[in-house]
């Protein structure tokens, strides 16, 4: 819970330097936490210090910062320094309006991954006339530009709060297992004699969790015993297997055969990502029965029933080779992987399908009043209506 450097954020070395009559733009991935709750944050503050080759002359050069294609603020490269160091406001806003233009302008979002990119532009002059009235040409010449690795963003102080289950965030993110980047407290469960099919899928899930992660699963956990599982406080991974005392449509989303799963599905199919629901709204009023007669495959959450902050995460597959081969390639394919939402996804040859069943639950903490905000949040008109109650009330209290 502190400043992170950009030394931190760096993948290569060099990565944060680049030179060139036009130097290529100096960028930078973040990847933050998808239970980071940012409803009501005003900005992220950023600590941004440069070096840069000085321009010729007072020229227009200037230091362009964009946050995912979004241009945040712009600082002049002036040639009688070489350094520079600014202190950033991002804005989180969900949108302001340019009063001398009458223009809206898009909020700025952050996503799991988010592109921080540095773009100096030096303006470049070949042909001009001096005082004199002579023609001068100048060569232009190669620029070095470098942000400074001490340079930092601040993201502390926030705190952790989503809603789950959410297979977008497992999918993207590995969350609830990533929480700890070595995969602390995850624990793996295996069927007692797993065949080649369900070992790649370990394997290849645990090799996606720690590219997202950027750390190695060192302290990940394995077990075939589900009596000793259950009674473990952590997050469950469990991959072609379902506990007999687990196989209950009141307690998981979804159970899958060779030939059909039948999923409760509420009345409104909205990503609860993007869209959170009440607890009405996410009552299931009806039943959907996807049939198969090729290879299926399925990946589940649900809240432990053991636990209420934990979260389990079911990999599963219809038994034939072909059904493991389909999960495996989705999740090992980034687009795949960007339609996985809900609780319950289906892959078939046709492609991935995601619904949002069952009953949802919250992983983290909130004061009252940050909660009452964030459902606020989802539904403004009630928010506005309650400001014109109020401004009503008030106004007829002064006899207005």
């Amino acid at each position: 819970d502190r400043r992170t450097t950009f030394a931190e954020l760096t993948q290569y070395e060099n990565q944060l330097q680049s030179d060139g009559v036009q130097p290529n733009p100096v960028s930078l991935t973040l990847n933050l936490p998808p239970d980071l709750f940012l409803v009501r944050a005003r900005g992220i503050d950023m600590d941004l210090s440069y070096r840069y080759t000085a321009p010729f002359q007072s020229d227009g050069s200037r230091l362009a910062v964009n946050l995912n294609n979004q241009f945040i603020q712009d600082y002049p490269l002036p040639p009688k320094n070489t350094t520079g160091q600014q202190l950033l406001h991002i804005p989180l806003i969900q949108g302001m309006l340019d009063k001398s233009h009458e223009l809206l302008i898009p909020a700025l979002r952050l996503g799991v991954v988010n592109q921080l990119r540095f773009d100096f532009d030096y303006a470049n002059i070949t042909i001009s006339g001096n005082a004199d009235g002579r023609c001068e040409t100048a060569t232009p010449i190669t620029h070095h530009v470098v942000v400074d690795d001490n340079s930092s963003i601040d993201f502390s102080g926030y705190r952790h709060y989503i809603e789950m289950p959410s297979l977008r965030a497992w999918a993207n993110a590995g969350f609830p297992f990533s929480r700890y980047a070595d995969l602390a407290q995850t624990l793996v469960l295996m069927p007692p004699k797993p065949d080649a099919e369900q070992v790649s899928t370990l394997l290849n899930t645990l090799g996606n969790m720690g590219a997202q992660t950027g750390y190695p699963a060192l302290r990940v956990q394995l077990t075939d015993d589900w009596a000793t599982a259950k009674k473990q406080d952590m997050d469950l991974l469990m991959i072609g297997v379902i506990p007999k005392d687990l196989q209950d449509d009141q307690r998981i989303p979804a159970l899958v055969d060779a030939t059909a799963s039948w999923l409760k599905e509420p009345v409104r199919q909205i990503t609860p990502e993007v869209n959170p629901q009440s607890q009405r709204e996410q009552a299931a009023e009806s039943t959907t029965t996807i049939s198969s007669r090729g290879p299926l495959a399925t990946v589940i959450g649900f809240q432990s029933p053991f636990y209420d902050q934990r979260s389990v995460v079911a990999l599963l597959a219809d038994g034939t080779p072909r059904s493991w081969q389909l999960l495996n390639e989705a999740m090992g394919d980034s687009g795949k992987r960007g339609t996985m939402s809900g609780s319950t996804v289906v892959i078939r040859e046709s492609g991935v399908n995601s619904l949002r069943v069952g009953e949802s639950y919250y992983v983290g903490h909130l004061p009252w009043w940050e909660r009452l905000w964030s459902l606020l949040s989802v539904h403004p008109f009630w928010l506005a209506n309650s400001t014109t109650t109020k401004s009503a009330q008030s106004a007829s209290q002064k006899g207005w």
